[in-house]
């Protein structure tokens, strides 16, 4: 009967090499997982604070309770006497524009918020949203990308979207509608 050769002593040692090598790469699997779930954790909670300062539904319920309970008094004390209260619309989503400067791309986005006074207001501006929107969107596509990166280049580019809004909801109501527009957000790059 022959003996069966007993394994080789590199075959040992290969066995010996492999098995510290596979610790190595479960240690950066679970570092790699662990690296994963903080940079999610991370997302997810800058997202939720993004979400409470935009003003979720919950922060909207809430100070409509404060309101409620006798907030009110001191809500219209700060209004000025015989002026209705502010209603605003938020146009969504953002306007985004791009230019071409010095043969480089070049993008404007633009967040806008609608006022007026009288909720007939408002509710013309979404009645006809399509009609203001593409007034604005040709607005910004016409100006120069230069000029709104000085203060006054913005301003006169708010007073050109107010007036665009007011005439087209002019025409359509018969009335302005809107008391003045702000931007929220302005990003140029």
């Amino acid at each position: 009967m022959a003996k069966e050769p007993k394994a080789a002593p590199e075959e040992n040692e290969e066995a010996e090499g492999a098995a510290p090598a596979d610790a190595g790469k479960k240690k950066k699997l679970i570092l790699l997982g662990v690296v994963a779930l903080v940079l999610l954790l991370v997302a997810g909670g800058g997202t939720w604070v993004a979400l409470g300062m935009l003003g979720g539904d919950k922060a909207e319920e809430v100070a409509e309770k404060e309101g409620e309970e006798g907030d009110e008094k001191a809500a219209d004390e700060a209004v000025a006497p015989g002026k209705p209260k502010a209603i605003y619309e938020v146009l969504e989503p953002p306007f985004l524009t791009n230019y071409t400067v010095q043969g480089r791309p070049r993008y404007l986005q633009l967040s806008l918020a609608l006022m007026s006074r009288e909720q007939s207001g408002i509710d013309a501006a979404k009645t006809h949203m399509p009609v203001i929107r593409n007034r604005i969107v040709l607005l910004l596509s016409g100006e120069d990308f230069a000029t709104l990166q000085t203060d006054t280049g913005r301003q006169q580019l708010q007073q050109k979207i107010l007036t665009a809004v007011q005439e087209i909801l002019q025409k359509e109501i018969g009335a302005p509608g809107i008391e003045q527009v702000f931007f929220t957000a302005l990003v140029m790059q």
